[in-house]
């Protein structure tokens, strides 16, 4: 379920601190490389509570975080619990952790194992990390009241089964995590893309959304959700989409596993 690994980098050369950038009052954005992508995470202030929209891949990626939030409650939620998105939250002290209902089953199984694993090849690194599994999770949507700002959490499984995007109404940006991406979306599996490319149609139609900040990948409009689904229709129907050799290297060998992934269901994998 992890995003498939390209870069033969040590990990510690990949922590980087992150760039901060206030998109808008009481949004701000932080953004880094790890591995051979690159990857945002987003704090959302209120007036009364605020949330980090991910926690990015180390906990030194989260300093800073405490001067924006202020004293107000922080809540961390998780856009999926790929280790890019959910190991910096050991550097906080949230008063809850908040995921959709599969995301705390990866945290007794892949999440752990993926820890490990990177541990093994890199102690240095990666022993600061202590996983922070959720503490509220919710099937199919949650709403929070941030005071003046509402934060809608709604599942959206396709990239992974437990994918979820937020959405402010008041400010109409969509948070859109792994489930948007340019210049393509990772897939995992097959069979999922197509309930993937329906929940991405409703949103592409929703009238409040003017502004999409996906985890990976350029801001935009909504455009950047056409692009997506337009790139998942076209490998779903056989085209030939984009020249691998125009692409970076890990986008190049995401697009030919995409590729085989999504044949593989549509053949029943024979």
């Amino acid at each position: 379920m992890p995003r498939p690994r390209t870069s033969r980098c040590r990990s510690r050369d990949l922590i980087h601190p992150p760039e901060l950038r206030t998109l808008l009052p009481g949004l701000h954005l932080l953004e880094t490389e790890v591995e051979d992508f690159d990857v945002r995470a987003a704090v959302i202030v209120g007036a009364t509570e605020a949330v980090v929209f991910d926690t990015l891949a180390h906990p030194l990626q989260m300093e800073g975080v405490a001067a924006l939030v202020g004293g107000r409650q922080l809540t961390v939620v998780y856009s999926h619990a790929d280790w890019d998105h959910a190991w910096g939250t050991c550097a906080l002290d949230p008063a809850r952790v908040v995921a959709q209902e599969a995301a705390a089953a990866r945290f007794l199984d892949d999440v752990p194992a993926e820890l490990g694993e990177r541990r093994s090849r890199d102690p240095a690194t990666w022993d600061a990390v202590t996983l922070v599994p959720p503490t509220v999770t919710f099937d199919a949507r949650l709403d929070m009241e941030l005071g003046g700002v509402t934060l809608e959490l709604h599942a959206l499984p396709g990239h992974t089964p437990d994918c979820l995007v937020g959405f402010l109404p008041e400010w109409g940006v969509l948070l859109a995590g792994d489930t948007v991406e340019t210049p393509l979306p990772v897939v995992n599996d097959g069979g999922a893309v197509p309930g993937w490319m329906d929940r991405l149609a409703d949103w592409l139609r929703h009238p409040g959304v003017t502004q999409v900040v996906p985890s990976h990948g350029r801001i935009g409009g909504k455009e950047l959700v056409e692009e997506t689904l337009a790139y998942l229709d076209g490998v779903s129907r056989g085209r030939a989409g984009p020249d691998p050799g125009a692409l970076p290297p890990f986008y190049r060998e995401t697009h030919l596993r995409n590729v085989a992934l999504i044949r593989e269901a549509s053949t029943g994998g024979s």
